[in-house]
């Protein structure tokens, strides 16, 4: 029976590059899932009620955003083998929250972990703008491994 894959959740940020690293000596590398959820620009501004941003005459995901979205996760992927993981992975949109795309991904993968890191942020940032880690956390029925931001 294969090994389990590991998911790793990527936003192309240091932080997340950091977790990767941290993992891949943790878990000591195997089969890994690269997931870069993005939220379109379209449900983005629909959700916060911010409807100043340029738009696309049909409201639609454009081309470019999913470009840029593939070339993250595809950091992602290229970051996980240099760790040591036999990564795939690609980029997700979703309707609604990052964290509820993570969270769906893995109950279709079944991941033997969900691997993500942390933006740091605290007290009122946080309560401001969500965190992805803590809800995933609080939503996925795998274990969560985070890694905060260092020093």
């Amino acid at each position: 029976m294969p090994a389990r894959p590991v998911l790793i959740a990527y936003d192309g940020s240091e932080n997340a590059d950091r977790a990767i690293a941290v993992a891949g000596e943790l878990l000591g590398g195997g089969p890994a899932e690269i997931v870069h959820a993005y939220e379109p620009v379209t449900s983005a501004a629909a959700r916060s009620a911010v409807y100043a941003l340029a738009l696309d005459a049909t409201g639609a995901i454009t081309e470019r955003e999913r470009e840029q979205a593939g070339e993250v996760a595809a950091r992602g992927v290229e970051r996980a083998k240099a760790a040591g993981f036999d990564a795939t992975g690609g980029a997700v949109s979703g309707a609604g929250p990052l964290w509820a795309t993570i969270v769906d991904r893995a109950n279709e993968l079944d991941p033997r972990v969900i691997v993500m890191g942390t933006r740091g942020l605290t007290g009122l940032r946080s309560a401001l703008s969500g965190s992805v880690s803590h809800a995933v956390a609080s939503h996925a029925a795998q274990p969560v491994l985070t890694i905060p931001l260092h020093d």
